[in-house]
């Protein structure tokens, strides 16, 4: 488990993302959207956190820990197998 970088920035709309900067986290946010061309990703407004615009050529990355990676919930009181 852990993040991923991903280089298809526009299937990320909605997902909570990690951003960084020459392998340096900058900050984590929900995408609100992405341009056409891939090149910039906007993440939405967090608490005291404003809408933050992420341009692709100033050397930002996008991480994702994927959903599907993480174990599934045990209910309150159950035991492993």
């Amino acid at each position: 488990m852990g993040f991923h970088i991903q280089s298809d920035w526009l299937p990320l709309v909605g997902e909570a993302v990690e951003v960084r900067l020459h392998n340096e986290f900058v900050r984590n946010g929900v995408v609100d959207a992405v341009t056409d061309d891939n090149s910039i990703l906007w993440l939405a407004i967090d608490g005291v956190n404003p809408r933050t615009m992420v341009q692709r050529w100033d050397g930002y990355e996008i991480w994702i820990d994927y959903k599907w990676e993480k174990p599934p919930k045990r209910p309150r009181g159950a035991t492993a197998p």
